[in-house]
């Protein structure tokens, strides 16, 4: 017996047939929550769930989603919960130097090179997104929308290179949809 009929027999049985291409990511995606960095494995009416995830919370929901599968009398359960990062120090930054004659407080300075760019230059470079290692869809969909559930745009947008919204690697450079809503 395979992986595949597995999963088919611990997700089938009972009155209501549950359709078998739902697996546990997606339904945790659709209750609102990241699976990207946790492991599944099947046996028997049990299912192994592992990886690491930031917030207790969000572990109680996991294994409540996951004990109400029918047909799924055990959940073994080996997520580990991430200390939150702690913030970068602030840079210190050294107060203006005072100009010490009138002179040189009266000339004007040459613009530099390294001059912010301008708003519509930072709305092209906010088109693309390179994944860095540890993302998901779903952190990219939360950094840049403030949602991670909107993070299907950001796979509909990057169907010619994304197959399945689980596998993106760092590198990957995907492209960032402006939302309509």
């Amino acid at each position: 017996m395979g992986i595949f009929d597995s999963i088919k027999n611990a997700f089938s049985g009972g009155e209501e047939k549950r359709d078998t291409t739902v697996g546990p990511s997606q339904l945790l995606r659709e209750a609102g929550l990241d699976p990207s960095g946790l492991e599944f494995g099947f046996g028997a009416g049990r299912i192994t769930v592992s990886g690491t995830i930031q917030d207790e919370a969000d572990r109680g929901k996991i294994l409540e989603i996951l004990n109400g599968i029918e047909s799924i009398s055990e959940v073994e359960d080996h997520i580990l919960v991430e200390a939150p990062a702690k913030p970068a120090p602030e840079p210190n930054v050294a107060a203006p130097v005072e100009p010490e004659t009138t002179a040189e407080a009266a000339a004007p300075e040459a613009p530099t090179a390294s001059a912010a760019p301008t708003p519509k230059a930072a709305v092209e470079a906010a088109r693309t997104y390179t994944v860095e290692s540890g993302d998901s869809l779903w952190k990219i969909a939360e950094e840049l929308y403030g949602d991670g559930a909107k993070y299907t745009h950001i796979f509909e947008a990057n169907r010619d290179t994304l197959d399945d919204p689980d596998r993106i690697f760092p590198g990957q450079v995907l492209k960032i949809p402006d939302l309509d809503d």
